[in-house]
């Protein structure tokens, strides 16, 4: 399990750094669109993917029991320029209120990618959200990326989330 960990942080640390060099760079591309011509799905069939489809059906259904299954303990959730450290952590600041907001949007998945390599699983996804939250309308692309590990038992877990 300490094996595990070591990677998932060589991983997620990599992953941020690449990240962190990118988002800069993304300014430079102004209001830039690209066409996307062909949605991709690759991986999600797989039993990391499924967790993956799992934590965002039971997020959008307030399902925080089966929110809670699919992390880790000490899941690290990124978001918003902020960072929460724990699955206690998450589940006492923000769960409730992604839940809620997510409640009442339809969000269409536009690409989503799982990639597998040994015991770690990287989740890329691009969807779009639209809907009303507190009486404002929401109309957005978001990004995710989700490390998940797999455990002695053979499940997997999601360790780390980044959403933008």
């Amino acid at each position: 399990m300490m094996k595990n960990r070591s990677i998932t942080i060589l991983l997620t640390s990599a992953m941020l750094l690449m990240s962190a060099g990118y988002s800069g760079l993304s300014l430079a591309h102004g209001d830039e669109t690209h066409v996307v011509e062909k949605a991709q799905f690759i991986g999600i069939d797989s039993a990391a993917g499924k967790v993956v489809t799992q934590f965002h059906n039971a997020l959008q259904t307030g399902n925080e029991a089966i929110v809670r299954q699919s992390l880790t303990e000490n899941v690290q959730i990124y978001e918003g320029g902020k960072v929460e450290r724990s699955l206690v952590e998450y589940a006492s600041h923000h769960l409730h209120a992604d839940m809620a907001y997510l409640k009442g949007l339809t969000i269409t998945l536009k690409e989503h990618q799982v990639a597998i390599t040994g015991d770690i699983a990287i989740s890329t996804a691009i969807s779009h959200a639209q809907g009303e939250y507190k009486s404002k309308s929401v109309d957005s692309i978001t990004m995710e990326t989700l490390v998940l590990v797999k455990l002695a038992d053979g499940s997997w877990k999601i360790s780390h989330v980044h959403w933008s």
